[in-house]
């Protein structure tokens, strides 16, 4: 009988844990190496793209396409309106590239296309110098577009190598992640295109219309004949004989304005007071020869009918003002008695004034107006209206509404609102608007206040 002897087996076992112990070291002494080659390659690795916060791409797009006051005043370039002296295209550099600029677009949103990064849009800017507002460009405007810019990679060199071998490195390919800042612009909202500009106005209404001047001299130079003697009311393509000639300084292709004073014009409430004196626009005349002591001119653009006597000042060109469409508001609108004035003349005297008539209101520069601001148009309560007294009938409700108030007898009821007027022209104490909106009948006397 065999018996177990319990030393037998520790030799082996020794042998086999001092075996493992050996294979373990080694394998860690492997392992050793590659983990510090990866830290050294973490080490050296270029940091990642910082790619722009969510505020600050909204507030480089809030620089290119935020709001500001657009210009008002514009005038027509070839077949589009734009407050700019835009270059011809013609002008450009043979082979460049250029972009008509379209509804909608944006520096930015252009940039992003033709630069291939959006936050590249002062480059382009630059490049158009004729642009003076960077947050308004209008259709139609010719836009020069420059080549795409090259991108310098910023990697790290890990070895000093010689200049020929770092030349034949591809610069090219390491750029190829540069764009990726553009798309952050993508995932924030994207910003509304500013509001489109329009004319306010027509030539009719700017050339066509009344103006009020506080003091009017007639001037020396007018019509003075007509050439076909039958005629009564001249018109457009007629010929007349202007009073001056050569020996005043007349030339050929000289153009006048055709003005005709109608009558004093007094404040409608408080009419002791003389405004100024109602001039009236009736056309252009074009001289096309000229004598020592007289002129002969043909009628171009006429308005109305033009007469013998009618008196010619030298015309001035005035721009379309340029302005955005501004809502309504009928009822709860808020008006604080400033910077009001009232309407105190209508061409032709007409009792009813309506949407697209022209007046003219007794506020200009000296008070700050200018081309393109609105007026809310309104009238305040007058009292119910006696029918056993003639002269409630006689009076306008804005003069009754007055006449109650120098009797502290108005009761606080509020004013009734008209419609909505722009200032196309401008004097110095008086201003030239346009109607545009109206849901009632208005008439000289009603009251304006800017808004």
């Amino acid at each position: 009988m065999m018996r177990f002897r319990s030393g037998s087996w520790a030799i082996p076992q020794a042998l086999l844990f001092v075996l493992c112990l050996f294979l373990s070291g080694s394998l860690y002494v492997a392992q050793e190496p590659e983990k510090k080659d990866t830290a050294k390659a973490e080490e050296m690795a270029p940091p990642p793209a910082s790619k722009p916060t969510a505020e600050q791409a909204s507030a480089a797009k809030a620089r290119e396409t935020g709001s500001t006051h657009p210009p008002k005043n514009g005038k027509m370039v070839g077949n589009h309106w734009t407050p700019y002296t835009p270059p011809d295209p013609e002008s450009y550099p043979k082979g460049s590239q250029v972009h008509i600029i379209e509804p909608h677009d944006t520096l930015w949103d252009l940039s992003a296309k033709n630069l291939t990064n959006a936050w590249l849009w002062p480059q382009l800017w630059d490049v158009n110098q004729y642009i003076t507002d960077s947050h308004w460009i209008y259709p139609g405007d010719p836009l020069l577009l420059p080549g795409a810019p090259t991108v310098i990679s910023e990697a790290p060199v890990e070895s000093a190598a010689p200049p020929a071998a770092q030349e034949q490195q591809p610069v090219a390919a390491e750029p190829e992640p540069e764009p990726e800042p553009a798309q952050a612009p993508a995932s924030t909202s994207k910003m509304p295109p500013p509001p489109a500009l329009a004319p306010i106005a027509s030539d009719a209404d700017i050339y066509c219309s009344s103006r009020i001047l506080t003091s009017f001299e007639s001037p020396a130079l007018l019509i003075s004949e007509k050439e076909e003697g039958a005629k009564t009311i001249l018109s457009n393509g007629d010929i007349v004989f202007l009073s001056k000639g050569s020996q005043e300084g007349i030339s050929p292709g000289q153009v006048f304005s055709v003005v005709r004073a109608e009558h004093q014009v007094h404040h409608p409430v408080h009419t002791d007071e003389i405004l100024g004196t109602a001039v009236r626009s009736l056309g252009r005349v074009k001289v096309i020869a000229v004598q020592a002591e007289a002129s002969t001119a043909e009628i171009v653009d006429g308005c109305d009918a033009i007469k013998i006597g009618d008196l010619l000042l030298p015309f001035v060109e005035i721009p379309v003002p340029l302005s955005t469409p501004v809502a309504f508001q009928q009822y709860g609108v808020d008006l604080k008695g400033e910077n009001d004035g009232y309407i105190i003349h209508v061409m032709d005297d007409k009792d009813s004034i309506g949407q697209g008539d022209i007046v003219n209101i007794n506020l200009g520069t000296e008070s700050g107006i200018q081309p393109g601001d609105l007026f809310t148009v309104y009238r305040e309560w007058g009292g119910s209206v006696d029918f056993y007294a003639a002269q409630t009938y006689i009076d306008g409700q804005q003069a009754r509404a007055e006449a109650l108030r120098e009797k502290g007898e108005q009761p606080h009821y509020s004013q009734i609102i008209l419609g909505q007027m722009v200032v196309i022209g401008t004097e110095n104490k008086s201003s030239t608007a346009k109607i545009l909106v109206s849901v009632r009948e208005m008439s000289v006397g009603d009251k304006v206040e800017l808004r």
